[in-house]
């Protein structure tokens, strides 16, 4: 195998990875933006789901939020 097709296959496999990473951050954002407005999402639901979707969605917002400043 040549060098220029070896940097070639590595050229590809950073711009496949970069494009994860750009997924995954996405991702990311429209979580957390779908948990911040659950709250709207779930008005009819029983009083009991309504507390425990709050309880979770809170807890993984708070564990996202943790995980950010690790990386930073």
């Amino acid at each position: 195998m040549s060098n220029k097709h070896e940097m070639k296959l590595m050229d590809n496999e950073v711009n496949n990875l970069s494009n994860q990473v750009f997924y995954l951050n996405g991702l990311l954002d429209k979580i957390t933006e779908w948990l911040e407005q659950g709250e709207d999402v779930i008005l009819e639901a029983s009083e009991d789901f309504q507390l425990g979707y709050h309880d979770c969605a809170k807890s993984l917002l708070e564990q996202i939020k943790e995980w950010e400043s690790e990386d930073e």
